[in-house]
């Protein structure tokens, strides 16, 4: 898979919890698994890259923007937004987190 267009998911309720991640902006996004150069992104598209981690014996997928590193932040974290496709590519059963919320470290 070298990118797939998914779409983003999220309850109006809590909009704004990803603390100004792109995810607030965007109804879609270009999904690839590695990094590299994605020939099919637009200007202004958002692209995310699959990260596979293993916690506690099972394994957790979740999303991050390509790119996108803000040092002296904690981050990225989960916003509350979420990423999913009826295509038979879409490398899970269930929606997938996606990690574009960074906060300043609180200094006391």
């Amino acid at each position: 898979m070298k990118a797939l267009r998914v779409y983003v998911y999220y309850n109006k309720l809590f909009r704004g919890c990803a603390n100004g991640g792109p995810s607030e902006t965007h109804e879609t996004a270009l999904l690839i698994d590695c990094d590299g150069p994605v020939d099919e992104a637009k200007d202004g598209e958002l692209v995310l890259k699959l990260v596979k981690r293993n916690i506690r014996g099972r394994e957790y997928l979740h999303a991050v923007e390509v790119g996108v590193s803000k040092p002296g932040h904690n981050g990225p974290m989960m916003g509350g937004n979420f990423i999913h496709s009826s295509d038979s590519r879409f490398p899970s059963d269930y929606p997938i987190a996606i990690h574009d919320r960074f906060e300043v470290p609180s200094r006391h």
